[in-house]
């Protein structure tokens, strides 16, 4: 007996009904039929006649053949039907791949040169030449075949991209010398132009790649390729590829056919890597010349705030006032004050900075250190030590550590004369006049008794010569303090650094372990211990102390 059917599960048996009727093809109108055939390679510059059905199915047969690894049988074939059907491309291409395959490269060099000679033809047998070439070890005129094919059918320029970059593995130079004989043939490609750049740029020469981009540019009204070849090396992510940005951009700011807009967005994106890096020093002055030609109100506010700021540091003062003076009647801003201020305070001496820096001490805590900094190189030690202790206001601040460390060293100093000479330490540090405050800080290190000012000037001595590059100088006064005075708030530090000394400079492994073990063992709880306990531990990860 049949069970009768719910209501719900006829409703549910209709639904599913109703869905797989609307699921059925449903009928159309006739239109044409869209198929989508993958692109394959050219294999010839001029279309073939059709082989004839019989001729056909023996190619069929043949490639069927190879494919199954009968390349004799497959050569035999393709020999014979070449004969009846000769210079045929589809042919040629069939048997040179068996030819390939069997490893007789040299008879399809001779087969390829001859033929694409005879019919005048660079895309015939291009690909299949490039592979017998490559297997001969002739990177150059594999590239060659490749750069003929390229100028032939741009389309093809992935392919042959591909064949130029491993030859340029093997022979960048001859690979370049190809690529540069195209780019002068064809002056209006600037594909062989992008090319021949990579290629000058993976050599070290910078300087060629520039002038062949900027040659192509010439019949643009912007210079594209040089700013596309700048991008191009920033996303390669390695200093070496960031610093040929940055020059890149710096030759497009110098190059005066172009508008001005031009040059000064190059300039942003060259300031941009340049703060990014910390070389403000090293390349605003030749940022400024490149763009001396222009009016300074034509920049933004930003990037001259920044030029000058790096023109202080290299101690162009009287640049960077040219470019922090108000512009098209505007009103001076705090922060360009501030930066004249700062320019003042290069110059010294200090005490003439101090009237605009006081100025814009209540802006931030920034222009609170820079103030206390001022005050301190002027030797107004207890004015500076106010506006230090406001600077580190915020336990969270930018500045909060380097106030706090001036604050010990005025603290632990005293008011004597070394004081004095702690403040035209820092003054010339602040400079960048490092042989001054070397000299200053050894001859503290020689004549202070033992004591906290003694270790203080122990450690600037130590930072004093590593950053010159006399890493045993920089052990002594550092092994002078951890060993004298072991009961200083420095010496964990003087430890610490000792063995930074002997693991990164003197590539001393095993000293530099002692030192951090000694550390360690001495001051457990020291504020460095972590730090110090880490990097023991990857030493001993690293060379299995």
């Amino acid at each position: 007996m049949t069970r009768a059917v719910r209501p719900a599960a006829a409703t549910f048996l209709l639904l599913a009904a109703a869905a797989a009727a609307w699921a059925q093809p449903q009928p159309r109108e006739a239109g044409p039929l869209i198929v989508r055939v993958p692109i394959a390679p050219s294999v010839s510059q001029r279309p073939a006649p059709p082989l004839d059905p019989a001729k056909q199915a023996r190619l069929d047969e043949a490639e069927r053949l190879s494919a199954m690894g009968q390349n004799p049988r497959a050569l035999a074939l393709l020999k014979g039907l070449l004969a009846e059907a000769p210079h045929h491309p589809r042919v040629l291409v069939a048997l040179a791949r068996v030819e390939n395959s069997l490893e007789d490269y040299p008879e399809v060099e001779r087969m390829a040169r001859t033929e694409r000679m005879a019919q005048r033809d660079s895309l015939l047998l291009a690909r299949e030449l490039v592979i017998a070439l490559e297997k001969l070890k002739r990177p150059r005129d594999a590239a060659q075949v490749a750069v003929e094919v390229w100028a032939c059918s741009p389309v093809e320029n992935d392919w042959a991209g591909e064949v130029v970059e491993r030859a340029a593995d093997a022979d960048a130079r001859g690979v370049r010398e190809v690529v540069r004989r195209a780019a002068l043939r064809y002056p209006d490609r600037s594909d062989f132009a992008r090319a021949g750049a990579r290629l000058d740029w993976r050599l070290g020469d910078l300087r060629a790649a520039l002038r062949t981009l900027a040659a192509a540019e010439r019949s643009e009204a912007r210079p594209r390729l040089r700013f596309t070849f700048a991008e191009e090396l920033m996303r390669e992510g390695t200093a070496r590829d960031s610093t040929g940005a940055t020059e890149t951009w710096l030759d497009l700011a110098a190059d005066t056919r172009y508008d001005p807009s031009y040059r000064t967005a190059a300039s942003r994106r060259a300031w941009d890597v340049v703060v990014a890096r910390g070389t403000e020093r090293e390349f605003a002055p030749r940022l400024q010349k490149a763009l001396a030609d222009l009016p300074a109100a034509g920049l933004s506010a930003e990037l001259r705030l920044g030029l000058a700021r790096g023109l202080r540091q290299a101690g162009r003062t009287a640049e960077a006032r040219a470019l922090l003076e108000p512009q098209g009647g505007r009103e001076d801003s705090p922060e360009f004050a501030a930066e004249r201020a700062l320019a003042d305070l290069r110059d010294g001496p200090p005490a003439r900075a101090l009237p605009g820096l006081r100025a814009a001490a209540e802006g931030s805590a920034e222009q609170a250190f820079r103030y206390a900094e001022a005050l301190f190189f002027a030797g107004e030690a207890d004015s500076a030590h106010t506006w230090y202790e406001r600077a580190a206001a915020d336990p969270a601040g930018a500045f909060t550590g380097a106030a706090l460390e001036r604050l010990y060293l005025l603290e632990e100093s005293g008011a004597g004369a070394a004081l004095l000479v702690f403040g035209r330490i820092a003054y010339e540090e602040w400079r960048g006049e490092t042989r001054r405050a070397t000299a200053l800080a050894d001859s503290l290190y020689r004549t202070l008794p033992r004591g906290a000012p003694w270790a203080q000037a122990a450690m600037l001595l130590a930072g004093e010569r590593e950053a010159a590059g006399d890493a045993a100088g920089a052990l002594e006064p550092l092994l002078a303090l951890a060993d004298s005075l072991p009961a200083d708030r420095l010496a964990p530090l003087a430890r610490e650094r000792a063995g930074d000394v002997y693991r990164i400079r003197l590539k001393d492994d095993s000293r530099a372990a002692a030192q951090y073990e000694e550390c360690l063992a001495r001051y457990a709880k020291a504020w460095n211990a972590p730090e110090v306990r880490r990097k023991l531990e990857q030493l001993r990860r690293e060379r299995r102390f």
